[in-house]
C-alpha cells in the first residue's frame, strides 16, 4: 500500500496564548482527577492552574505524562517483561467470502418463511398501490 502524504499543520494551529476549547479542559479536568488520585507526582501547582492557554495546557500535559510515565514504568513494569506486537488477524481470501455469502443467499431464499414475507409485501404494496395519492395543492 503506498502511503498517504498529509500535510504538516499551518503555525497558526498553534497559538499558547489562545483559550483551550471546552473538550480540551475536560480532558484537562481528568488529567487533574488522575494527578489526585495517583498521589504527590512531584508536579508544580502553578502547572495545575495554568490550564485555560494552549500554552499552559501543553505544559500541564507534558509535565503529568512525564510524571505518569516514569512512575509506573519504574514501578509497575518487571524487568524480564517483553512487549510483544500484536497478532494480526488472518485475512480470508475474496473468493471465499463471496461464496460463502453467495451459499447463505441460497438457503435463506429456499426456505418457507421468506417466501411468505415475499407474499404478504406483495400484497401491501398493491394495497398502496390502489390508494390514491393525496394532493400537496395547487398553484
Amino acid at each position: 500500500m503506498d502511503p498517504v502524504p498529509v500535510p504538516a499543520p499551518p503555525r497558526s494551529a498553534y497559538n499558547p496564548n489562545r483559550r483551550v476549547s471546552d473538550l480540551i479542559y475536560s480532558q484537562l479536568r481528568h488529567f487533574q482527577h488522575v494527578e489526585l488520585k495517583r498521589g504527590d507526582l512531584g508536579i508544580d501547582p502553578e502547572l495545575a492552574r495554568n490550564i485555560h492557554t494552549e500554552g499552559g495546557a501543553a505544559k500541564y500535559i507534558a509535565a503529568v505524562t512525564a510524571a505518569l510515565r516514569g512512575k509506573t514504568l519504574a514501578a509497575s513494569a518487571p524487568a524480564n517483561l517483553a512487549v510483544m506486537p500484536a497478532p494480526k488477524p488472518a485475512t480470508k481470501p475474496q473468493a471465499e467470502t463471496a461464496l460463502s455469502i453467495a451459499a447463505a443467499a441460497e438457503t435463506s431464499s429456499a426456505s418457507g418463511s421468506s417466501t411468505a414475507k415475499k407474499a404478504a409485501k406483495k400484497a401491501s404494496t398493491a394495497k398502496g398501490a390502489a390508494m390514491p395519492k393525496p394532493n400537496k395543492g395547487t398553484k
